[in-house]
């Protein structure tokens, strides 16, 4: 592993992540009170932008370290989505060996311009 581009994810990463998805239930909590009886199609439309902020947050930022090649690979946002998860672990096919496995998240220092 490349210890200047990446590090395991702590505590901080966690709460931040946490914090995100309070504010997304919140979002979601205050728009269903207020819209979900008579403008049901305008808070779906908050509903899928805000699940598509979160998701592209979390694949710009983490990325992926098979166990069984011990490659780090980076994922779109749509495997991100749709792939399992475990606590600290995603189920994917790693683009390199190309084997399936559980592969550890890892968190992106500094992703390149």
């Amino acid at each position: 592993m490349i210890r200047e581009k990446y590090w395991e994810v702590t505590k901080e990463d966690w709460f931040q992540t946490a914090f995100l998805l309070f504010i997304f239930l919140t979002i979601l909590g205050i728009s269903s009170f207020l819209l979900l009886p008579e403008y049901w199609y305008f808070w779906l439309l908050i509903v899928v932008a805000a699940l598509a902020m979160l998701v592209e947050w979390h694949a710009k930022n983490f990325d992926y370290l098979c166990p069984r090649c011990n490659k780090v690979f980076e994922i779109s946002a749509l495997e991100d989505l749709l792939g399992p998860n475990g606590v600290n672990k995603k189920y994917l096919k790693c683009p390199i060996c190309r084997r399936k496995a559980w592969a550890e998240i890892l968190r992106i220092k500094e992703r390149p311009v």
